[in-house]
């Protein structure tokens, strides 16, 4: 089996700062492969957003190299999601307390997936998300946003949260509020298919059928191919006058 993944993240055309964090990590071992894949987006509207989304990566970056390596001898499904709920919770009141000490208003969103020889777990918290990109696109994720709360209570249309101003207001993030609950599901990975996280910086001025026609697995397999095509889907992204950060990854397996 081998896994292959690559990322870019981009400050965009008006941004001072890039508050999107990215993380990428793979790794072989005798019981065979393991991946983190994750995406922080610092909330834009908060003083430090980028202080917060690279707290939560390096946490998960550290807990992958020094934690992860005991873990594989008796991998456990249940005690990784546990784990990951734990240190989410952990993340969140020390983002509080840290914004409370300098009096600054810290959020991020929290989107990853472990991977885990065939397997997998996705977690996540926010509007960045996860897209499966086979013969077809499919969401993986649930915006934890105002407009998709209206648009499943039948309040608004989806094409009417579009044009909403408040189409960016989070409902659920890291580092606000006093608990987090984070959606955490199970599977297994698909050979041959692609798995791209993003920000919506990245999205928001792309059409379903131009990511799954420019992210088509059988067009992109290899990590220069991800590398390159990522760097033309930001690069339109700028051109198309997008004002957020601008941030993907993406995963994929072969036997």
């Amino acid at each position: 089996m081998e896994y292959i993944a690559a990322a870019d993240t981009d400050i965009g055309t008006t941004k001072q700062v890039n508050q999107d964090s990215v993380c990428v990590k793979t790794a072989k071992c005798r019981q065979g492969r393991v991946a983190l894949i994750m995406i922080c987006d610092g909330m834009g509207g908060l003083s430090k957003g980028e202080l917060a989304s690279a707290t939560v990566v390096r946490s998960f970056s550290d807990w992958f190299e020094k934690d992860i390596p005991g873990e594989v001898d008796n991998w456990n499904w249940n005690e990784i999601s546990r784990k990951t709920a734990e240190r989410l919770a952990m993340l969140n009141q020390k983002i509080i307390e840290h914004g409370r000490q300098c009096e600054l208003k810290l959020g991020t969103t929290c989107t990853g997936m472990i991977a885990f020889n065939s397997e997998m777990m996705t977690f996540h918290v926010g509007d960045t998300r996860i897209y499966k990109l086979s013969d077809s696109l499919d969401i993986l994720t649930e915006d934890h946003t105002f407009v998709n709360r209206e648009i499943k209570r039948g309040t608004m249309t989806p094409e009417e949260a579009l044009r909403d101003p408040r189409r960016n207001a989070i409902t659920r993030c890291i580092g606000v509020a006093d608990s987090v609950s984070p959606d955490i599901t199970f599977g297994k990975l698909e050979y041959g298919v692609n798995y791209m996280l993003c920000s919506d910086g990245f999205r928001h001025v792309l059409t379903e059928n131009e990511i799954l026609k420019e992210l088509s697995p059988s067009k992109v397999r290899t990590k220069k191919v991800m590398q390159t095509k990522l760097r033309q889907l930001i690069d339109t992204v700028k051109k198309r006058d997008e004002r957020d950060n601008i941030s993907a990854a993406i995963f994929r397996a072969e036997p």
